[in-house]
């Protein structure tokens, strides 16, 4: 029997040696697996450790993405995004089309002759908006103030003025109606 009890079991115990010797004869038989249920419920527990792997990045990145604070942080991130430029009010850019036609820095292209065919070359390559695109008479063209883009269609040349009214650009218009866009984007990008 194992002497090791604890000290409020210690009067119990000599009680039972006691009684034990005096009367063995009397002395109930001990029924069975009742000395190993005693000596189980007295024995020290002896705790398991168990050694886990560690975990490898991708099973990190996964466990940190389920976490449920994540999914309210990036909601919140993708709510302030929205929410402080449409609190900011309108910025000073825009898309095109939403800014009046008659700005100061709006580069204005001017056809002054009469070749229709190169008018409609131009609007449909949609390089450039239809309302930056105009024809009027050479005098009216080099009054109007700003920077402007010339094509002269009797001449055949090309002038970009930039907004002091200085020539920064001049060239022979192309033959191919299909390559003037290209030139007018080479003389609005010299201004």
């Amino acid at each position: 029997m194992d002497l090791e009890l604890p000290a409020n079991l210690h009067a119990t115990r000599d009680l039972l040696m006691r009684s034990l010797v005096v009367h063995p004869e009397q002395a109930p038989a001990i029924p069975a697996g009742l000395a190993s249920d005693l000596a189980a419920r007295f024995s020290p527990r002896v705790m398991r450790t168990v050694v886990t792997a560690p975990l490898s990045w991708p099973e990190k990145v996964r466990a940190f993405l389920s976490m449920p604070a994540f999914g309210a942080v990036a909601a919140a991130v993708v709510v302030l995004g929205v929410a402080v430029p449409m609190m900011s009010g309108p910025s000073a850019e825009t898309f095109r089309g939403d800014l009046p036609v008659a700005q100061a820095n709006a580069v204005r292209i001017i056809f002054t002759g009469d070749r229709p065919e190169i008018r409609a070359a131009v609007e449909a390559s949609a390089t450039f908006e239809a309302s930056a695109l105009c024809s009027m008479d050479s005098s009216a063209a080099a009054t109007l103030a700003g920077p402007k883009v010339i094509i002269d269609l009797t001449s055949s040349t090309i002038t970009a003025i930039d907004q002091d009214g200085a020539t920064s650009y001049r060239a022979d218009a192309p033959t191919d109606p299909g390559k003037v866009a290209d030139a007018i984007a080479l003389a609005v990008s010299c201004l």
